[in-house]
């Protein structure tokens, strides 16, 4: 029994390990960033924004498709008196009337960019029932009309269109690249912002494990007068401020661990195994590639080029303003209406020989005659926005030029930087374990323990900081050229599920 009581122990103590383990998730930092691409707030809401920019190109692409509605009107009664010509006394009577009307129309469009007017091709039916002393019905068709409406001499919004909105689509494209690169980054500040913790909470425990015990010895020295009472002193202090600094680090801790979690959407009580990233992708890059990358690659160009075109285009609306135009409207169709006030129609004959021709033109001109300088005006305005918009065109292409290559040019010296400060780390960690060993013997004083820890603290942190620049910096260029560096390769774009 007894044995089967401490068997029962063990097993429950493995399922309590085991359980332990299955919320422990070890983490590299490539791990982190598949887990933002997969799962993270940040990753949803750029799929959304792309997918606004990406409807609103679907909306403009389908209105240059050819448009097919149906109106109909299926049942329409009237009793009422309505003012009627009498041809016989040749005056104008009200006429108490009664019917019943119906009507059906088919209706496609397509509209013309290149000249800004619309295509119509149509189809009616319509039906009337009267009551009265001389009921009857009667039907009347038109089998086909067609139609073309145009703007003359005037401004043409479907020309400017086509040059605008599938460079805003390609510019969306590559602003869900950048934000995705920019998602990274953030990833990036939140893992070594982790890391940093993780390494300060465990030199708080470290520091204040090797105060105690140097403190006993300093102790055991002070009785033997080979310590003085201020010396003690001080590492008292010591010993205090490790333990506020331990109470510090385990809050920074328990902040960026959750900081992290939450970022990544994983439930706040996993336990993150850090592991710090030991190699580097690429040590240097090219600074000529790197800046013809970025100018052909990244959207702020884009978007400067869309800046311009909008306002020539607000500049080509206001001109056209100013001047003479014409609106023209000519259809040909033929049409044919069945039966009259002495006998029922069929609905059979509208639609069959001989119909009568239709045909419509109408054309309407509108010439600004005085309006006091407003068109004139509007048209300075856009024309001083152009020129303005170019201008700073010019001026921030400069200042992006300007920018990618000191990027550029800052990273090459990352990795000297990574690799001094681990040197540095390296040193101060035997510099300090030399300096405690000669306070124990007796060679070396507090202050020279004290400084001596804080150096290898320092170093220790410092080689942190310049891991963690260095991926900032190397993903800050994949974002500023949507070029993968390691791959040699630009950053395409692959269409989401929801685009299929």
């Amino acid at each position: 029994m007894k044995k089967l009581f401490i068997l029962l122990i063990i097993q429950l103590l493995l399922i309590l390990e085991i359980s332990a383990q299955e919320i422990t998730v070890r983490l590299s930092l490539n791990d982190a960033l598949e887990l933002a691409r997969k799962q993270s707030l940040q990753a949803f809401l750029n799929e959304h924004y792309y997918m606004a920019d990406y409807w609103a190109y679907r909306s403009y692409r389908a209105d240059y498709l050819p448009s097919v509605s149906l109106q109909a009107n299926p049942l329409s009664y009237s009793n009422a008196s309505r003012l009627r010509y009498n041809s016989n006394t040749q005056t104008d009577e009200y006429i108490r009337t009664e019917n019943l009307s119906s009507d059906l129309q088919m209706n496609i469009s397509q509209k013309l960019a290149a000249t800004g007017g619309t295509f119509f091709l149509e189809s009616e039916l319509g039906r009337i029932e009267n009551f009265g002393n001389n009921d009857y019905q009667q039907y009347s068709s038109v089998p086909f009309r067609l139609r073309y409406r145009q703007k003359l001499f005037g401004f043409n919004p479907m020309k400017w269109q086509r040059k605008i909105e599938p460079l805003k689509f390609e510019k969306a494209k590559k602003e869900y690249i950048q934000s995705v690169e920019e998602m990274h980054i953030s990833t990036i500040r939140h893992f070594f912002n982790l890391i940093r913790a993780t390494i300060s909470l465990e030199m708080a425990e470290t520091n204040m494990k090797n105060t105690k015990n140097l403190l006993k010895t300093a102790r055991r020295r002070f009785e033997l007068g080979t310590v003085s009472r201020e010396e003690l002193l001080d590492l008292r202090l010591s010993e205090n401020n490790d333990g506020i600094a331990w109470q510090e680090a385990k809050l920074n801790y328990r902040e960026a661990n959750e900081n992290l979690l939450n970022f990544l959407m994983l439930p706040v009580d996993t336990e993150l195994d850090i592991k710090i990233p030991d190699k580097m992708p690429v040590t240097g890059v090219d600074v000529e590639r790197v800046l013809q990358n970025a100018l052909d690659n990244n959207p702020e160009l884009l978007q400067l080029k869309q800046q311009i075109l909008e306002n020539k285009r607000n500049m080509a609306e206001a001109k056209a303003g100013r001047h003479f135009s014409a609106d023209i409207n000519v259809s040909y169709g033929i049409s044919k209406d069945d039966g009259n006030l002495m006998k029922d129609g069929n609905i059979g004959t509208v639609y069959q020989p001989d119909f009568d021709n239709h045909q419509m033109v109408s054309v309407g001109v509108n010439i600004p005659i005085l309006d006091w300088g407003r068109k004139k005006g509007q048209y300075e305005m856009a024309k001083s926005r152009k020129q303005i918009a170019e201008v700073s065109a010019r001026k921030t292409l400069q200042q992006f030029e300007q920018n990618a290559m000191t990027r550029a040019i800052a990273f090459n010296i990352q990795k000297s930087k990574v690799e001094s400060a681990a040197l540095s780390d390296t040193l101060a960690s035997e510099s300090y374990e030399l300096t405690m060993t000669r306070f124990r013997t007796g060679k070396a004083d507090v202050l020279r323990l004290t400084t001596s820890q804080k150096a290898k603290d320092n170093a220790t942190l410092q080689y942190i900081n310049a891991l963690s620049e260095y991926w900032d910096n190397y993903f800050y260029l994949r974002k500023l050229t949507l070029y993968d560096f390691e791959k040699e390769q630009v950053l395409e774009f692959e269409s989401l599920p929801r685009e299929k």
